[in-house]
């Protein structure tokens, strides 16, 4: 099984401008490239906004997308998961706030973290993403009322690692309390532009 199939980085800097020349074409937009930490390369580029709204996925899709993450057939995590974000919505008082439209964001790294060192008075576990459009890196993170929700969501992350991604926070009605890299409770996979990365355009 090839463990990278399916990825955006490339090997070959040749390739990733080919990819980079595809995407500026189909969407009129400056898309270039850079090379990652890990000495492969990637595309990126930043938007004043995206051409076509990005597909998110439905509690249905998620259960059937999150269900290879299980431990056992028992495992309720997704459930509760989505129990979780359907009260949020019930209770009418946050809006749920798409991220990385703007931008190919792709996700790099992730890390456990005590609210301590993260400037919190708190030694809580925090999930922290890093994720980077090659000119801007971003760090949000998953904690708080979602906290419990970190084992699933750190399964979901490693799996979307050099993929480009787009996630959502949640922000009271009528505020932007929350910029785009401080909190998240939903990651998700660019399925436009993992396409596209690929040549199907």
């Amino acid at each position: 099984m090839n463990m990278n199939q399916g990825k955006i980085s490339f090997s070959n800097p040749n390739d990733a401008d080919n990819a980079a020349k595809r995407m500026s074409r189909k969407y009129s937009e400056a898309f270039t490239t850079y090379r990652g930490k890990n000495g492969l390369w990637y595309v990126g580029g930043v938007f004043a906004k995206h051409k076509s709204k990005i597909k998110v996925n439905s509690f249905t899709d998620l259960k059937n997308a999150w269900a290879q993450y299980l431990d056992h057939e028992n495992d309720d995590a997704v459930d509760n998961y989505i129990m979780d974000v359907s009260n949020k919505l019930d209770q009418n008082a946050e809006d749920s706030v798409d991220r990385g439209t703007d931008a190919v964001w792709t996700l790099v790294g992730l890390e456990e973290k005590i609210g301590l060192d993260l400037g919190f008075r708190n030694t809580s576990i925090y999930l922290v993403l890093e994720i980077t459009n090659g000119i801007t890196t971003i760090n949000p993170k998953m904690g708080g009322a979602f906290g419990r929700h970190i084992p699933l969501m750190r399964k979901v992350a490693q799996d979307l690692i050099d993929k480009p991604v787009v996630w959502a926070t949640w922000n009271k009605k009528g505020s932007t309390q929350w910029t785009r890299d401080e909190w998240f409770y939903k990651l998700d996979l660019n399925t436009e532009l993992h396409t596209d990365f690929h040549g199907n355009d």
